[in-house]
């Protein structure tokens, strides 16, 4: 059998409302040779039958006895893929088929490691689909033309970008190499998976197309509609992705800058959503992560890069 082009992983956790529109979302997808690998985190209600029931050839089915959360699922598909490129996508939301081929194109043209776009942002009871602040401020300041292709140095702040895995196309056999993997966490595993996808690429290649609209439905399962222990693992996120920094020691003095301005945006974030039964373990569990810092990169934020970082990053560690 050939190669796939693109191997779209899906991780599963009782989504037997959605997750069969969006397989075949991909399979209609005629521009592409595409395979989807759909990993099931231990669901409870129909979905496996609804995605066996699609009976398609180039879907793989991927079943784990155990619930172990969005992450473990994506590695588990990522081991099994197949396709040049990969793609982390979520059983609910909806894939932009113009863009996704013209990455793929994009992407053989350039050699780039990755393609990152901007996305969607759907929630219930709102029209508005636009990215979120943050994000639109960083991509406007890169992005000035359809395509741009850069070095991680030329672009830092998309560090900081929302550590979602669905905007990004990327090069299987490169990361294969590298070592990619999203986090152990049940959330905020995707933390973990955005830094490793930027860090460890050669090139990135930005494409001025949204390729996935992400939906928040009311009550949903996305943790901005969480205010719960759950919180909790963001900072067991944060640990595990300074870890793979700090054994990526060059790259952890260049990109420190960005990491602890994420740290100091994320965690007062996740302070003003935790119930008052958690906050103080959650305060120490920020302080004990700040307390891991490298001295010298605390030096060069607060001398020579951004004292008014360095100011945010103590009162983080005084908390």
């Amino acid at each position: 059998m050939s190669t796939p082009d693109l191997s779209v992983i899906i991780p599963m956790h009782n989504a037997s409302a959605t997750v069969v529109g969006v397989v075949e979302s991909f399979l209609a997808i005629d521009s592409a040779d595409i395979e989807v690998v759909v990993v099931d985190d231990a669901s409870t209600d129909d979905s496996v039958d609804r995605v066996r029931a699609i009976n398609d050839p180039r879907v793989l089915l991927v079943r784990l006895m155990h619930n172990h959360g969005a992450g473990i699922a994506r590695n588990h598909g990522f081991a099994r893929a197949s396709g040049r490129y990969v793609l982390f996508f979520d059983a609910d939301d909806e894939i932009h088929p113009e863009a996704l081929t013209a990455a793929l194109g994009a992407l053989d043209d350039s050699g780039a490691s990755v393609a990152m776009l901007p996305y969607r942002y759907r929630r219930a009871g709102t029209t508005s689909e636009g990215m979120n602040s943050f994000d639109v401020a960083v991509w406007d300041q890169y992005v000035t033309s359809p395509r741009r292709l850069a070095r991680l140095d030329e672009v830092p702040q998309l560090l900081g970008f929302t550590n979602y895995p669905w905007n990004k196309i990327a090069r299987t056999d490169h990361y294969r190499r590298t070592g990619l993997r999203y986090g152990a966490t049940q959330v905020h595993n995707d933390v973990l998976g955005h830094w490793l996808t930027l860090v460890d690429a050669e090139t990135i290649l930005l494409i001025d197309q949204p390729l996935c609209t992400h939906i928040v439905g009311e009550g949903g399962r996305n943790l901005t509609n969480r205010e719960s222990r759950a919180r909790l693992s963001l900072i067991d996120a944060l640990d595990e992705t300074y870890t793979e920094l700090e054994a990526r020691p060059v790259k952890r003095r260049q990109f420190a800058r960005q990491y602890w301005d994420l740290v100091t945006r994320v965690t007062g974030w996740a302070s003003e959503r935790i119930t008052p039964d958690v906050r103080d373990e959650f305060n120490l569990r920020v302080q004990e992560h700040v307390l891991c810092m490298d001295l010298s990169d605390f030096h060069r934020i607060r001398f020579r890069q951004d004292a008014g970082l360095a100011g945010r990053i103590v009162r983080r560690a005084q908390a």
